[in-house]
């Protein structure tokens, strides 16, 4: 029998969100068998929640610096302590740390990164400086989507045999949750015969909040009994003031719904009829992924790793990103064709069912973690 690896997963953000739940995926169904998982998070939240309903060793290292030594130190320390075999983080930050730990303590580091690279804040040198140690010390980097390679290689000069892209992948049998619709639509303040439009996804400017609206006010001259429902909490950037001012100057208070942060996601995807992402940039959005497995056609933005899910006119539509108009119409086409929707919802969910379970997933960074230390 092999030798249970004892695998650290580090992570710099608290959640809820696609890159957390991704983290959340790993953790718990890493193989017991094979694998002792730890976790180091900066402090209590949600993802701290969700972690410890399950059988896992969660150490707080707190921070409050973008460059903190003492953290690095804390980080090196709790490896030694565990015995540590390998180092598996997520997100710029966390993966700079993890980086030079391993290089400190002669440990493979697997860093994945959820974003694409050209973000605002690319340019400043400090920013460059976390990509030149995060590109010399971690052992292999990888992408959530194929079309992110390009401009790490090209821009931040990542080395093209350390990278490869694994997809998330998420547990499809979240959707076998039984549903009371008739008692989530009363709750929700709905009508037996409302057409309805999902969205999910925290209240960021990347994610294309005020272009969806915007189609909303379209599609709403046409079909009146649309409803929106948008599911995400309104992080650091507080735009959820900005969003209710728009809904309300366009006279959709009672299409547009705000629902924040949902448990019940799951249960969510099944009562809707569309789920649209209309989103400025994107990695590899996990809410696409579950609304196609729960059957359900899409309408997002040919953005970012959004074509590497979605295949247009198969199990959903790609329109051009900052085009409510385009938006309407595709969203329109489904609305009016129950038949379009079910096809396009069988095809989405097989695409999932071939692509994107939690099983190759995690297979796939298990094999990672074994290449690297054989």
């Amino acid at each position: 029998m092999r030798k249970k690896l004892n695998v650290l997963m580090a992570i710099e953000t608290g959640g809820p969100g696609g890159g957390e739940q991704v983290f959340l995926n790993i953790a718990r169904n890493i193989d017991r068998e094979q694998y002792n998982p730890s976790v180091i998070l900066l402090k209590k939240g949600w993802l701290y929640d969700q972690l410890s309903q399950d059988d896992i060793k969660i150490t707080i290292i707190s921070s409050q610096r973008s460059w903190d030594l003492s953290f690095l130190y804390r980080l090196i320390k709790s490896c030694r302590q565990q015995k540590i075999d390998v180092i598996h983080s997520h997100f710029t930050g966390a993966n700079l740390y993890a980086s030079l730990a391993g290089s400190i303590l002669r440990i493979p580091v697997v860093v994945t990164f959820h974003n694409e690279l050209i973000l605002p804040w690319w340019s400043c040198s400090y920013s460059k400086f976390k990509h030149f140690l995060i590109r010399n010390f971690a052992s292999r980097i990888v992408m959530v989507a194929e079309f992110m390679k390009k401009d790490y290689v090209n821009i931040a000069k990542y080395p093209p045999n350390k990278l490869l892209t694994i997809y998330n992948g998420i547990d499809l049998d979240r959707d076998k949750v039984d549903i009371d619709s008739t008692a989530l639509r009363k709750e929700l303040g709905l009508r037996d015969d409302d057409l309805l439009v999902g969205h999910v996804a925290n209240l960021r400017p990347p994610k294309g909040h005020e272009y969806l609206i915007r189609a909303a006010k379209l599609i709403c001259e046409i079909l009146p009994n649309v409803k929106f429902l948008l599911v995400g909490e309104d992080n650091r950037e507080n735009l959820k003031g900005d969003i209710e001012k728009q809904i309300y100057d366009l006279n959709l208070n009672e299409n547009v719904k705000l629902l924040g942060y949902r448990a019940d996601v799951p249960e969510l995807l099944r009562l809707i009829d569309v789920f649209v992402l209309p989103s400025i940039s994107e990695g590899h959005p996990l809410s696409v992924i579950e609304a196609m497995a729960a059957s359900r056609p899409i309408v997002a933005t040919n953005v970012g790793g959004l074509p590497e899910i979605v295949e247009d006119g198969l199990n959903g539509y790609l329109v051009k990103s900052e085009n409510p108009s385009a938006l309407a119409e595709k969203i329109l086409v489904l609305l009016k064709n129950k038949n379009l929707r079910e096809q396009m919802g069988k095809m989405g969910r097989k695409t999932v069912e071939e692509n994107f379970s939690i099983k190759t997933m995690i297979d796939n960074y298990q094999n990672l973690y074994r290449e690297l230390l054989s």
